[in-house]
C-alpha cells in the first residue's frame, strides 16, 4: 500500500477541474465551478468542484470526493487503479502498490489507429466515393453532427491509401501489421479495409483499438456486410462493447443499458435520446461483456432485432445477463423491424416513446415471444406454446406468479385455468424427479488454505473499497457459508465502515466491532499473516466459488429435510421445484 503521503501528494497534485471536465460542463461561480451531476439525473446543477480544496460532490445524490474517489465512481474502478492513473499523470512515483510489473506501453498502437481514424474521417469529407458514402449515411438518417460524434469514415478504394498515410507519419509495417490496419502479399504491403463505411472501436476508456467496417455498395455479393478489426493485443471482441466510452456518464445517471445487436441500432438510439446504448461486436453477446456491463449499472434492457433470431439472441442473453445477477428487462420491436428500422420509418421521438413503453420484465417478454409466429387456431402449435411456457415457469419460486401467467395463458389460449394448471403440474411431474437421492458429485479442488475461504475474502476486502463491493456483490446471498460471527463482521464491512470511507484504515474499523467481533477479526488477520499460499484472483474466484458451494449445499439440505417432514402434495411439489433449481445451478456451476 503507498504510503499516506503519497496519496496525499497525488491529490494535491491533480486539478479537479480538469479531471472532471470531460464529464461534466462546468461553469464558473466565485472560487468553484457548477455542473449537472454525472451519476444522477437533474435540471438543476448541484455538482461542485473546488479546484482550491480539489474536492468534487454532489448536493443532490452525495456522490464525489477526492481526485481518486470521483474517479473510482465515474470509471468504476478500484482505489489502486485510480490511485495509480492519477500518479502517472502527475509524474509521481508510488512503493508498494499491488501487482506493480509494469504493464507494455501500448501508446503507439492507440495513436496509430487514431491517425487511420482522422484519415478515414477526412477521406469521407473529401472525395469523390466519400460523398457517395456520405449520401449513404445521410439517407439512413445520420446528420453531420451524428457522423462526426460516431468519428464515422470512409476507407477509400485505393488499396494501400492508408499504408502510405501511416508509412509517412513514421510507423513501421510490422506495427501495422500487428493491429490488423495493413496487410501483406507477393505485390507488397495493402490496406484491410477498402471502400467501406469504417466504425471505429473504442475501448472503456475511449482509446482507438480497432474498427468496423460496412460495405455500402452492391458491387459484390460475395463480401460481407460487415469486416472487423482481426483479434489483437489491442482488440479482443469478446471483451469490447461498442460505444461504452461515449455511453458511461448516461448509463451512470440513468442506471441501466441498453443492449443492441448493431452499430446502426445503437447509433439510432443515440439520435433518439437514449444515449446509454451499447452493443458487442460482430458476435453474440459473451459472458465477460456481461460481467463488464455489470460494472456500470444493475439493470440491462435487451432490445434485439424482432425476429426469430432475435428472440433467440434475446434468450441466450437473458442466461448470460442473470449470470452476472443483472437485473434483465427487454423491448420487443414490432413487425420484425430492428431499431435503425424503426427510427427510419417512424422516427426518434416514436421510436423514443415506443421504446419506454414497450419495456417488459423478462417474463412478460418470454411468455409474449412464446406466441410469436405461431397460431393459437393449431393444437399442436398451442402444445409448443405451452410447452416453452410451462419450461420457463419451472424456474421460478413463487407459486403466486406462476399461478399468474397460467392464468394468463389459459386466457390467450381459450381454456379453463384449472386445465392448464392440472397440464403443468402433470409437465413438471413427468419432467422431473420423484426420488430425492443424495447425489454423489466429486468435491472441487482447494488447497488447505483456500479451504479457510472467509478469512482470504476479508484480505481482498480490505484492499480497496471497489473490490469489497464487487465481493459483496457475487456472495450476497450467499453469506450463510460463513461463520455466524464472520457474517456479521462482514456486513459491518460492507454496509456501515466502505458506506462511509473509500479505503480501509483498520483501527476505525476495529471501532466499529463489539469485544467478541474485534477477538474474532484479530483472529482472521493472525490467520492471514501465517498464510503462505498467493493472494491473486485465481484465488479469489476460488474464494468466492467455495462459498457458492457451501451456500447450495446447505439449501438442498434444508429442502431435502422439509421434503422428509411434510406429506402436502401441493408443498412437496414445490420444495421439489426449489431442489430441482438449486441442483441445476450446481451442475451449470461446475460446467
Amino acid at each position: 500500500m503507498p504510503t499516506q503521503e503519497e496519496i496525499d501528494r497525488v491529490i494535491e497534485s491533480t486539478d479537479m477541474v480538469e479531471l472532471v471536465s470531460p464529464f461534466v460542463q462546468l461553469t464558473k461561480q466565485g472560487k468553484n465551478y457548477k455542473g449537472l451531476c454525472p451519476f444522477h439525473n437533474e435540471d438543476t446543477p448541484s455538482f461542485i468542484v473546488s479546484q482550491e480544496k480539489h474536492l468534487a460532490h454532489c448536493f443532490g445524490c452525495g456522490q464525489g470526493g477526492s481526485p481518486i474517489t470521483f474517479l473510482m465512481q465515474i470509471k468504476q474502478i478500484s482505489f489502486h487503479e485510480a490511485l495509480q492513473e492519477l500518479a502517472e499523470k502527475a509524474g509521481i512515483q508510488l512503493s508498494n502498490m499491488p501487482n506493480t510489473s509494469r504493464k507494455q506501453d501500448y501508446s503507439k498502437y492507440y495513436e496509430m489507429n487514431k491517425v487511420a481514424c482522422e484519415f478515414y474521417q477526412k477521406s469521407l469529407k473529401s472525395t469523390k466515393s466519400g460523398l457517395e458514402a456520405l449520401d449513404y449515411l445521410h439517407k439512413r438518417g445520420l446528420d453531420d453532427e451524428t457522423i462526426k460524434m460516431f468519428q464515422i469514415g470512409l476507407a477509400p478504394k485505393s488499396r494501400d491509401s492508408l499504408y502510405k498515410v501511416l508509412k509517412d507519419a513514421n510507423y513501421l509495417e510490422l506495427d501495422m501489421m500487428d493491429i490488423g490496419l495493413v496487410h501483406k502479399n507477393e505485390m507488397g504491403y495493402y490496406d484491410l479495409f477498402t471502400r467501406r463505411i469504417m466504425f471505429p472501436i473504442l475501448d472503456e476508456n475511449g482509446k482507438h483499438i480497432g474498427f468496423s467496417g460496412r460495405i455500402f455498395e452492391n458491387t459484390d455479393s460475395n463480401q460481407p456486410k460487415y469486416v472487423n478489426t482481426k483479434e489483437t493485443f489491442l482488440y479482443k471482441k469478446s471483451t469490447v462493447l461498442y460505444h461504452l466510452d461515449l455511453a458511461k456518464s448516461e448509463i451512470l445517471k440513468k442506471k441501466r443499458i441498453i443492449l443492441h445487436e448493431g452499430q446502426f441500432d445503437v447509433i439510432a438510439s443515440a439520435r433518439a435520446g437514449l444515449k446509454e446504448a451499447v452493443c458487442a461486436m460482430g458476435t453474440a453477446l459473451t459472458q465477460e461483456q456481461a460481467f463488464i456491463l455489470r460494472k456500470y449499472a444493475p439493470t440491462v434492457i435487451v432490445c434485439y432485432d424482432g425476429d426469430k433470431a432475435g428472440i433467440q439472441a434475446s434468450k441466450k442473453a437473458i442466461v448470460l445477463l442473470k449470470k452476472a445477477k443483472l437485473n434483465v428487462q427487454l423491448v420487443f420491436l414490432p413487425n420484425r423491424m430492428d431499431p435503425d428500422e424503426y427510427v427510419m420509418k417512424y422516427g426518434t421521438e416514436a421510436y423514443a416513446k415506443y421504446f419506454e413503453e414497450s419495456i417488459q420484465s423478462e417474463l412478460d417478454y418470454l411468455f409474449e415471444v412464446a406466441f410469436f409466429n405461431r397460431d393459437i387456431k393449431d393444437v399442436s402449435q398451442v402444445e409448443l406454446i405451452k410447452s416453452e411456457i410451462f419450461s420457463v415457469l419451472s424456474s421460478q419460486r413463487s407459486q403466486t406468479l406462476i399461478h399468474t401467467y397460467l392464468n394468463r395463458l389459459a386466457e390467450r389460449i381459450g381454456v379453463s385455468s384449472e386445465i392448464i394448471q392440472r397440464d403443468y403440474r402433470t409437465s413438471f411431474r413427468r419432467n422431473t424427479f420423484t426420488d430425492v437421492p443424495e447425489e454423489i458429485v466429486p468435491e472441487p479442488v482447494f488447497s488447505q488454505v483456500q479451504r479457510n475461504f472467509e478469512t482470504r475474502l476479508f484480505l481482498y476486502a480490505r484492499e480497496s473499497k471497489a473490490q469489497a463491493l464487487q465481493i459483496d456483490r457475487e456472495i450476497a446471498d450467499t453469506l450463510d457459508a460463513f461463520l455466524p460471527i464472520h457474517q456479521k463482521i462482514w456486513v459491518t464491512l460492507i454496509n456501515a465502515y466502505y458506506s462511509q470511507n473509500d479505503y480501509f484504515n483498520e483501527e476505525l474499523f476495529c471501532k466499529m466491532l463489539n469485544e467478541e467481533q474485534k477477538k474474532s477479526y484479530f483472529e482472521i488477520v493472525e490467520s492471514l499473516q501465517k498464510s503462505v499460499d498467493p493472494f491473486n484472483e485465481e484465488d479469489l474466484k476460488k474464494c468466492m466459488e467455495k462459498t457458492k458451494e457451501i451456500h447450495f449445499k446447505n439449501e438442498r439440505d434444508r429442502l431435502r429435510k422439509q421434503i422428509s417432514q411434510t406429506n402436502d402434495e401441493k408443498v412437496k411439489i414445490e420444495k421439489l421445484t426449489e431442489l430441482y433449481q438449486s441442483k441445476s445451478k450446481t451442475s451449470k456451476r461446475r460446467k
